[in-house]
């Protein structure tokens, strides 16, 4: 038992960098985790390393479509471990084009770049829900987040697979019956009984367990006994049959619920209902809900239109989603506007008249093409041409 103690109160600062953690999985061996959190690929590598891991590496299709499956939600790009560190041009038939994995090798069975050209300078690889494609960007690029990878020795097999189980990984993610690796340090929770069981080694330890270890497992209080160890409750609540949690006894002030938060125990309300000001019984639905019939229901907010783009409908809200090539707009969440990432991207015409296009800021239209402006007024000089007429007006600014 002191073994256990040591390894997970030594790891419990792992949970609290998992306050943006939007999911993860486990399998062969390896957990994979998304972090939504803004990052150069240099600080996101950090946070990987700080809790035992590494930027995700995809070197089979199986890890990619693990990875297509932690991406489906989020929205944004995410750093993967793959960079190129030299000042050389690179080999654009060579497998991994002189990149590396930021575990120091480039042994791979599995490519998937989205250009196939050589580059010249260091440079770093992320993917999008909406382009799982291996794309080069500057290693300082702040983008949307990244994922981590970690070793997943020691885990356990499923709690149960006849009832529903909750799982709270270590790593911050929270995981149902599709999991089938469980993480050591996991916590498991066995529904309809709610029983705890905590797994350490490959195995499962059912609560209480040491009470230095997460509290035993119990809903409010863990003691010591000769025998080992109990869970208790404080006064005007009684311990359920699975020994470890907490039910109001029968004077229960609540209408609907009642549920534990610090040494308070507040009511609560069915999900789609608001508290009543006389903090027991519950009114009309929360904003984002309606009633049909005696049921709060969630509104679908994407049937008005909201977006300019795609609206994803979520419980009680919504939120906007740009196509592949926008961004949102700083001004107006509701709007988008074009984004390039790189020196060159396709123009936004207009299909029936070749010569309406559109370029994002800090980008000229040329030959149905935009281009970043310091790129054309470069390659103009240096071939000595002066700009076309199309966009002669728009470089004269930055022509002199």
């Amino acid at each position: 038992m002191r073994d256990i103690i040591g390894m997970a109160l030594a790891l419990v600062v792992l949970r609290v960098r998992g306050e943006n953690i939007s999911g993860g999985f486990c399998t062969d061996g390896k957990c994979f985790v998304v972090h939504v959190d803004s990052a150069s690929f240099d600080a996101a590598q950090l946070v990987c390393k700080e809790q035992g891991g590494h930027l995700m590496t995809v070197r089979s299709q199986k890890v990619s479509d693990v990875l297509g499956g932690l991406l489906n939600s989020a929205s944004g790009n995410f750093w993967l471990g793959l960079r190129y560190a030299d000042n050389q041009c690179s080999n654009s038939n060579d497998g991994l084009k002189g990149f590396k994995w930021v575990t120091g090798d480039n042994t791979t069975h599995y490519i998937n770049w989205k250009r196939n050209l050589a580059v010249c300078s260091p440079l770093c690889v992320s993917v999008s829900h909406k382009e799982l494609q291996w794309t080069e960007r500057p290693c300082n690029d702040k983008i949307e987040g990244y994922l981590c990878e970690y070793d997943n020795t020691g885990y356990c097999p499923p709690l149960s697979t006849d009832a529903p189980v909750s799982y709270q990984t270590l790593y911050g993610f929270t995981a149902k019956e599709e999991l089938k690796e469980i993480p050591q340090f996991t916590n498991g929770t066995l529904l309809p009984l709610r029983t705890k069981h905590f797994c350490f080694d490959g195995s499962w330890l059912q609560a209480p367990w040491s009470c230095e270890v997460f509290g035993g497992g119990c809903d409010y209080e863990c003691v010591r006994k000769e025998q080992g160890y109990a869970c208790i409750c404080q006064p005007g609540f009684e311990l359920d049959n699975n020994g470890v949690t907490c039910s109001k006894q029968d004077d229960d002030p609540c209408e609907h619920n009642c549920k534990r938060v610090g040494d308070a125990f507040p009511c609560t309300c069915r999900p789609g209902l608001q508290l009543g000001a006389d903090g027991k019984s519950s009114e009309d639905c929360k904003p984002g809900f309606h009633i049909e019939g005696s049921v709060c229901v969630d509104d679908d907010e994407c049937v008005s239109a909201p977006c300019e783009h795609d609206c994803i409908n979520t419980e009680g809200s919504y939120h906007c989603q740009c196509f592949e090539g926008f961004i949102k707009s700083t001004e107006d969440m509701h709007k988008c506007k074009m984004h390039c990432d790189v020196e060159k991207c396709p123009a936004d015409c207009d299909p029936n008249n070749n010569e309406q296009c559109n370029c994002p800021d800090g980008y000229l239209l040329e030959d149905q093409f935009c281009a970043a402006q310091r790129l054309l007024i470069f390659l103009y000089r240096r071939a000595d041409l002066q700009p076309t007429s199309r966009c002669s007006s728009q470089l004269a600014v930055f022509w002199e």
